[in-house]
């Protein structure tokens, strides 16, 4: 009875820290991230709504990383202030093993297993998806009415767009384009009006009347004059699709598709996409376990000594990462090796911790 209330208390104490650190984690690692695409939709006039289902669908993203940490967190905050304030002493005087109070660890560790399972499984994916999808549709919807009279527009890559009037959001006159997406000749076009509509589900159109185009070559210029001209705009590889949206077994059978370096970087997002997971499950053995040899630290040492470690377990991933990609190991060993030393670790905290 006593012990059920115990594991209550301290479940409840792990789920508090837990949400606070994953809020926290979040928080951190979307800056950087939320600045690319202020810069990239702020162009197009997105509303405060826009920005905030980009945020939302950002978060997922983030979880595969920051659900370990916060764990860990979580753990070693909430057990090394119990073991501070002595609480952890009086219930081992009163007989309760250290593995029994370590018992709201390995349920709330399982949970947060699943939790990350499924992420990178399932809603990472489609989270990825639904962000470029999302933004997109953004760009093509806005951005002409994001063109200004008078106002260089840069937003598609290696295009520039200048119009001296628009009478509606989508009618433009006396327009100016550079266009220097083919390396060996770059364009330049005068049109006396035009029009901008959505092509497909990437692009931009535009369908200039009455203008000329002028092609550098060498040392001459080449000039045609049009009646009708379209032009189509694809958008930046920056928002195309990419491995994110892929889940861990579509992106193993990508690798058939793949040879050389970027098969490596293949198999190690898949081994990263199965070894973060997993830590999860590793951590309910060595954070309450770690938090108990390290009381010393405080109430407020959780947060540097949880920093610590995962600093210390990424840097070994890279350093591992970065051999496999010139061939010294195997990528299985890059993937694997870190998490293996981390279980060793695991292990031997936990026993000597259990044997007190």
């Amino acid at each position: 009875m006593y012990i059920k209330i115990i594991h209550k208390y301290f479940f409840r104490e792990l789920l508090i820290s837990f949400v606070l650190s994953v809020v926290a984690f979040n928080m951190i690692l979307m800056m950087e991230r939320v600045l690319k695409f202020s810069m990239l939709l702020s162009g197009v006039g997105a509303s405060v709504f826009d920005f905030l289902k980009i945020i939302l669908l950002v978060q997922p993203q983030l979880f595969l990383l920051t659900i370990p940490m916060s764990f860990m967190t979580a753990v070693l905050f909430t057990y090394g202030r119990l073991n501070t304030d002595n609480e952890i002493i009086v219930l081992k005087a009163a007989g309760v093993s250290f593995a029994s109070l370590a018992v709201p660890v390995f349920f709330f560790g399982f949970l947060c297993f699943c939790a990350s399972a499924f992420n990178s499984f399932y809603l990472g994916p489609e989270t990825s998806k639904a962000l470029r999808k999302d933004i997109t549709s953004i760009i093509i919807n806005k951005s002409p009415m994001a063109i200004k009279e008078g106002v260089f527009y840069t937003l598609f890559k290696n295009v520039v767009v200048l119009v001296r009037e628009k009478p509606t959001d989508r009618s433009v006159k006396d327009v100016f384009i550079y266009d220097k997406r083919d390396n060996t000749r770059h364009w330049t076009i005068f049109a006396k009006e035009g029009s901008i509509n959505v092509y497909g589900e990437g692009g931009i159109e535009f369908v200039l009347r009455n203008g000329e185009v002028f092609l550098p070559d060498n040392n001459s210029i080449t000039k045609i004059s049009f009646g009708s001209y379209n032009m189509i705009i694809k958008f930046n590889p920056e928002i195309t699709s990419q491995i994110s949206e892929l889940t861990p077994m579509e992106v193993l059978r990508r690798t058939k598709e793949t040879t050389g370096e970027e098969r490596i970087s293949v198999f190690l997002e898949f081994h990263r996409r199965l070894a973060l997971p997993l830590l999860v499950l590793i951590i309910s053995f060595f954070a309450p376990a770690f938090a108990m040899l390290s009381a010393q630290t405080g109430k407020l040492g959780g947060l540097s000594l949880a920093m610590a470690v995962f600093l210390a377990y990424y840097s070994m991933l890279i350093y591992f990462e970065k051999l496999a990609r010139t061939g010294k190991i195997p990528h299985f060993a890059a993937g694997w090796i870190p998490f293996a030393i981390l279980l060793l670790i695991s292990i031997y905290v936990f026993k000597k911790e259990n044997s007190r």
